[in-house]
């Protein structure tokens, strides 16, 4: 069994804005709803996706509790698996 390791670094001011759909207007292509782009608004990540070079998901980790993404500071994910 061999233990592979990647660290995923995260800047300050980077992916600090949600995915869920649920959070788009309805009959918009993309705007997002108004407590979306407020400053108080803080997302949190819930899965760290790996991909290859031709940009094809290759392994999902998720996370047992939802991690705070900061907007201040830089956050590293260190993401282990077998093989």
């Amino acid at each position: 069994v061999y233990q592979n390791e990647i660290r995923c670094h995260v800047n300050e001011n980077e992916l600090n804005y949600t995915q869920n759909k649920s959070a788009i207007k309805a009959g918009t292509s993309g705007s997002y709803l108004d407590f979306v782009t407020g400053s108080e608004f803080h997302p949190y990540a819930t899965a760290v996706g790996l991909y290859n070079d031709r940009n094809e998901l290759l392994l999902v980790g998720k996370f047992s509790t939802p991690i705070p993404i900061p907007s201040n500071t830089d956050i590293t994910f260190v993401v282990r698996w077998d093989v």
